[in-house]
């Protein structure tokens, strides 16, 4: 605990350091192009599979270090959780659009 702030907490290793939080405000962290570029690649390094998925505003691909298998198409950098989020975001969806809908109801 020494205010070492790093892209994410499954990449806690010199590469991902983005600063120290005792020396930079968090929103310069936040901002840091370092750190923009990992959140960019997390996107920009997803299979076909899931950019067409009808969950993937919910998952998002979820942790790149679990991006571990194949997808049916054949795409190396599925998530082997996929079918697991899949099934389980399915599920919520209507639920979850629901809690939307009441929330943007209350203005």
């Amino acid at each position: 605990m020494n205010g070492d702030f790093y892209s994410c907490d499954h990449y806690v290793t010199p590469p991902y350091k983005i600063g120290n939080i005792n020396d930079s405000t968090l929103t310069a962290l936040l901002d840091d192009p370092r750190q923009r570029a990992f959140g960019e690649a997390k996107k920009h390094t997803l299979p076909r599979w899931c950019l067409d998925c009808e969950v993937l505003d919910m998952c998002n691909g979820e942790c790149p270090k679990n991006r571990l298998t194949m997808s049916l198409t054949g795409e190396q950098g599925l998530n082997y959780l996929c079918e697991g989020y899949r099934y389980f975001f399915n599920h919520c969806k209507p639920f979850v659009s629901e809690v939307a809908r009441l929330w943007g109801s209350e203005g």
